[in-house]
């Protein structure tokens, strides 16, 4: 039988560990966190006991770091991590850089991938290099999985390299996005290509992602909690979870509803599933969410705004999606243009 573990290619050999006296490691907390706050043994998108109110099952994945980022600033030549977690997901359709990996950014630019070893469960080490070579301090952003339960992270520079705190988004106020599995990232090749996280670096804003995979159901006490966020904008699609028309009817309008009666002039994005041939039941549930905006834009609404999943995807329709469901990063970075294009179209902004 062949050596399933044996890598021909060098370049995808990942290495178990890394030479941890060259570095000083610092913990993530002590920097600027963006996305998730820092709990008793881990990191949560949502105060837990709020998140409990909601149902059992968001209290479970508001725990997993999508959307969550670190930044600092280092004159380091490399950067290192150390991540320590209470629970790792492993999914079929996801890679693992996805999964329970990190990224990490300068500005608008991709630095590289924090990659796990394919054994990784509790733990694991791994270093970037950054392309940087002229010894000036850089800021960077490290963003957190999109599934996993990070217990701890130490974010480790060159010994006698300086590190402190990163600079602030342009747009503070974050944009709060709601939704299923596609709105915490599934599948993105790695945490930095989730749209939301690209719609942040081309806009320099703060963001929360409160996507939650399978359990986006509108509920009215997920809806008040929204509604008591400060943000610069909102972005909701739970098509995909609603386990009926009817659910969806019932529910999405509803949202709106509380939401617009607590911020009445926030921007309002509403948006439909990404599907790029929607059937029969698709645009059933595409008119349900349509008609909350009509109803809205019809009682003198001026600041609610709607995109079609099914049309975003028209320019890369067979390109988009991994497994029929969810989009990849040729679809994500499709929804995100789209968001994009309006944020920077309002008359805030």
């Amino acid at each position: 039988m062949a050596n399933t573990e044996k890598i021909l290619d060098k370049n995808f050999i990942v290495p178990v560990s890394i030479d941890k006296d060259g570095f000083t490691f610092y913990d993530a907390t002590g920097f600027d966190l963006y996305g998730i706050k820092s709990t008793d043994g881990g990191f949560s998108r949502i105060n837990p006991d709020e998140a409990r109110k909601i149902s059992e099952n968001v209290f479970e994945i508001s725990y997993e770091t999508a959307g969550g980022r670190v930044c600092f600033a280092t004159d380091s030549p490399k950067i290192a991590i150390i991540a320590e977690y209470n629970r790792v997901a492993k999914l079929p359709n996801y890679s693992f850089s996805t999964t329970m990996g990190f990224d990490i950014y300068s500005g608008g630019r991709f630095v590289g991938v924090f990659v796990p070893p394919f054994h990784a469960t509790e733990s694991y080490e791994s270093v970037v290099k950054v392309p940087f070579d002229d010894g000036k301090i850089h800021e960077y952003t490290v963003n957190f999985p999109i599934c996993s339960d990070v217990k701890r992270l130490l974010i480790g520079v060159a010994r006698g390299s300086k590190i402190a705190k990163g600079g602030r988004y342009t747009q503070e106020l974050p944009i709060v996005f709601y939704g299923s599995s596609t709105t915490q990232g599934a599948c993105a090749s790695r945490p930095g290509n989730a749209y939301e996280n690209i719609v942040s670096r081309a806009l320099d804003s703060d963001f929360i992602n409160l996507g939650f995979a399978g359990n986006a159901l509108g509920e009215e006490a997920m809806a008040r909690y929204i509604a008591g966020l400060d943000m610069s904008a909102f972005v909701y699609d739970y098509d995909y979870n609603a386990p009926s028309a009817e659910h969806l009817a019932a529910t999405h309008e509803r949202m709106f509803k509380i939401i617009r009666e607590a911020k009445p002039s926030l921007p309002i994005i509403i948006m439909s599933a990404p599907k790029p041939y929607p059937n029969d039941g698709d645009k059933k549930r595409e008119q349900i969410i349509y008609t909350t905006y009509k109803n809205a834009v019809q009682n003198g609404d001026k600041n609610v705004y709607f995109l079609s999943g099914s049309e975003i995807l028209l320019p890369v329709r067979d390109n988009a999606l991994t497994d029929n469901i969810h989009p990849g990063d040729v679809g994500f970075v499709a929804i995100a243009n789209a968001i994009i294009s309006m944020l920077k179209a309002l008359p805030h902004r």
